[in-house]
C-alpha cells in the first residue's frame, strides 16, 4: 500500500510531492532534503502511532507537581493558616492522579467516562487555589514577597492547562495530546529550540499533509494537526550513524542523569536526537512470536558477510560476538555495527513485519560489496511485510535496487522512487526513467573526472 505526502514550506522544501511504499528510496546528492524529510516524516507517524493522552495528561500533572510540592512546603514553615488548604489541594491532585492511571491506552470510552471527575477535580483544584491567593494578598496588603508571588505564578498557569484539558471529551483530548507529541518529537529529533525554526522560508504556512491520515501544520509558530486515521505500525525505528552506538551508554547517563528544572523552563537540547533514544529504548525490550526475517538474519551474521553478531548485555552494553569471543563496539568496525545493528534488531524481534523502518544513509562505512548486501536485506525486509525508507546518495545501494527490481516486474511496485531535491515541474516519469536520472546525478562528477583523464 502506499500513499502520498505533500510538503509545502518546511526546511528546503517550498512545495514537494513524496511517494511512500513498501520501499521508499529518497535518492539525490547532500543538502538536497533527504535527511530532513526522513526525521519530519518518522516525527510525524511515532505520534500517529503512540498513545500520546496519557502521556500529555502526565506531563500536565507533571507541571502541577513541582510548584505545589513547593508551595506546600513553604505554607507549612511560614503559613499555619493556609497549610490545610494546600493539602485539600494535594488530596485532589493525589485522586486525579488515581483516575488518570486506571485509564487504559487508547480506551476512549472509558476516558469519556472520567473526563467530568477529572474536570471537576481540576476545577476545585483552582478554585481552593484562588481563595489561598485572595488569602494571601490580604494578609500581605495586596502584595505578596517577590519569592512568594514567583512560587504563586508557576503554579498558576499549570493548573489553568490542567484544569482546561478536561473540559472536552477524548476526541478533542487525543487532538490536543498528538499535536503535544508531534512538537515534543520535532524539537527532540531535530533538537531545534522551537518548531518554528524548521519554517521555510515561503510566506505561506508551513504544512505537511498525509494522504488518508490527517494534516499538520505551523501558524503563529504553534502547531496544528487534524487527524483522519491514525496509523498503526507495530514499531517505528529510525537508525541513524553507528556511532551514536559505539556511545549508546555514555549517551544514557547523560539522558538519565537527574538535572534542576522547574515549570516554564526551557528544555535543554543535547545534541543527540531522541530517536535513538527510542530505537534503545525498543531493543530493551522482549517480544514474543518467530523472527520475522530469519533469511535475512542469516544472510547478515553469516561468515562471509559480519562472521559474527551483536548481542545485548545484561547490563545493557552492545557487544560483538566473533569466533567464540566477544569485542566491546569500541573495539568493532563501525561497517560492521552497520549492518550488526540491523541483525540484531531482528533477533530481538524489535523489527518485525509491522514495523516502520527509517534508515539514513545505509551505505555509511560500508565496503561496495557490503552496500549491495545491506540493499538486498532492506529490499527483502519490505518485501516481507516491513516498510522501510531509506535516504541515500549511494550509487550501488541504488543500482542493487535497480537489479532486484528487474528480476521481478512485479517487485518494482515495491519501490517508491523519490529524486532529491524534489521539483513538482518535472512530469512524472516512471520507475527506469527516474532511476536513469538519479544515477546521472550521483554519477556525474565520477564521468566528469573520467572525461577529464582522457
Amino acid at each position: 500500500m502506499s500513499f502520498q505526502v505533500k510538503i509545502k514550506n518546511i526546511g528546503k522544501l517550498t512545495d514537494a510531492d513524496i511517494r511512500i511504499g513498501d520501499l521508499t528510496v529518497f535518492a539525490g546528492p547532500n543538502n538536497t532534503g533527504k535527511s530532513f524529510v526522513s526525521k519530519l516524516l518518522y516525527s510525524l507517524f511515532n505520534a500517529m502511532n503512540a498513545d500520546p493522552i496519557k502521556g500529555y495528561i502526565e506531563n500536565l500533572m507533571k507541571s502541577v507537581r513541582y510548584p505545589l510540592r513547593r508551595l506546600s512546603r513553604w505554607s507549612r514553615v511560614e503559613n499555619v493558616s493556609i497549610s490545610s488548604l494546600f493539602e485539600e489541594i494535594n488530596e485532589e491532585f493525589r485522586e486525579l492522579g488515581n483516575l488518570v492511571e486506571k485509564c487504559s491506552a487508547g480506551d476512549f470510552e472509558e476516558l469519556d467516562e472520567i473526563v467530568p471527575e477529572c474536570f471537576e477535580k481540576a476545577n476545585k483544584m483552582e478554585k481552593i487555589y484562588s481563595e489561598i491567593v485572595l488569602t494571601m494578598r490580604t494578609k500581605e496588603n495586596n502584595k505578596m514577597p517577590r519569592y512568594t508571588g514567583v512560587l504563586f505564578e508557576n503554579l498558576s498557569q499549570p493548573l489553568n492547562k490542567l484544569r482546561n484539558a478536561f473540559r472536552w471529551k477524548s476526541g478533542k483530548i487525543l487532538i490536543d495530546a498528538m499535536t503535544w507529541k508531534i512538537e515534543q518529537n520535532l524539537i527532540r529529533n531535530f533538537q531545534v529550540s522551537k518548531i518554528s525554526d524548521l519554517e521555510g522560508v515561503e510566506s505561506t504556512f508551513p504544512e505537511v499533509e498525509i494522504e488518508g491520515s490527517g494534516n499538520f501544520n505551523i501558524v503563529n509558530e504553534k502547531p496544528r494537526f487534524r487527524i483522519k486515521l491514525a496509523q498503526i505500525y507495530s514499531n517505528l525505528l529510525y537508525l541513524e550513524s553507528p556511532f551514536y552506538w559505539k556511545l549508546k551508554n555514555a549517551l544514557e547517563n547523560i539522558r538519565d542523569y537527574p538535572s534542576f528544572r522547574r515549570p516554564g523552563d526551557r528544555e535543554r537540547l543535547s545534541g543527540v536526537p531522541e530517536y535513538f533514544y527510542d530505537l534503545a529504548r525498543a531493543l530493551k525490550f522482549q517480544y514474543t512470536g518467530d523472527m520475522a526475517f530469519p533469511n535475512v538474519y542469516e544472510r547478515l551474521t553469516s561468515k562471509d558477510v559480519i562472521g559474527g553478531k551483536m548481542a545485548l548485555s545484561e547490563t545493557g552494553d552492545l557487544l560483538f560476538h566473533e569466533n567464540g569471543r566477544q569485542f566491546p563496539m569500541s573495539l568493532t568496525a563501525t561497517g560492521v555495527a552497520n549492518l550488526g545493528i540491523l541483525a540484531l534488531l531482528i533477533e530481538r524481534k524489535v523489527l518485525d513485519k509491522g514495523t516502520f523502518l527509517f534508515i539514513d544513509e545505509p551505505e555509511a562505512h560500508l565496503h561496495p560489496a557490503w552496500q549491495v548486501i545491506m540493499a538486498e536485506a532492506l529490499f527483502n525486509i519490505a518485501k516481507q511485510g516491513a516498510k522501510v525508507v531509506i535516504a541515500t546518495h549511494s550509487p550501488d545501494i541504488l543500482q542493487t535496487l535497480e537489479a532486484l527490481a528487474k528480476k521481478n516486474p512485479k517487485d518494482q511496485s515495491l519501490i517508491a522512487l523519490n529524486q532529491f531535491p524534489p521539483d513538482d515541474n518535472i512530469i512524472e516519469e516512471d520507475f527506469e526513467t527516474k532511476m536513469e536520472n538519479i544515477m546521472h546525478e550521483l554519477t556525474k562528477p565520477f564521468s566528469n573526472q573520467y572525461i577529464e583523464s582522457l
